[in-house]
């Protein structure tokens, strides 16, 4: 009996590598969310501290310039914050597009590769058949001359 070939092997290992580079296009994805999320925060925490000397620079009687000066650096603070939210926005929705393309890309995988299985099966069930069907022949054979032997 013939060696088993999957006929659409080549499919089967172009699927394989659409799913890994959807991995690792998804991995990337990820890695840039946590990017942007730690910058989100430490835009925060500037923020915060920003709110924190203000308070201290009030309390010392600091003069309106100065005032003024840190509350044009809290105001611009803030619009980043909103820009790094609205960019947080697009990288998780790209995230999620990422995402989808891995699971497609990977039940396209899984369909193939259960053709293979099942190729495969009904390949050995071939090759049982015929060694059985073999080895019926040689028993037969082998009845066949020691009953003529015993004659």
């Amino acid at each position: 009996m013939p060696k088993f070939t999957f006929k659409l092997e080549p499919l089967f290992e172009y699927r394989q590598r659409l799913e890994e580079l959807s991995q690792k296009e998804f991995g990337e994805a990820l890695a840039r969310l946590k990017s942007e999320e730690e910058k989100i925060e430490n835009l925060k925490e500037l923020y915060r501290k920003s709110g924190s000397e203000i308070d201290g620079l009030k309390e010392s009687g600091a003069g309106a310039g100065e005032m003024e000066l840190y509350h044009s650096y809290v105001a611009g603070l803030k619009g980043h914050i909103a820009e790094q939210e609205r960019i947080l926005s697009q990288v998780r929705a790209a995230v999620e597009k990422k995402r989808g393309e891995l699971v497609e890309a990977s039940r396209n995988r899984k369909v193939i590769e259960l053709m293979k299985e099942k190729s495969l099966h009904t390949h050995n069930q071939k090759v049982d058949k015929q060694e059985q069907k073999e080895s019926d022949e040689l028993n037969s054979r082998s009845f066949g001359r020691k009953d003529a032997d015993e004659r």
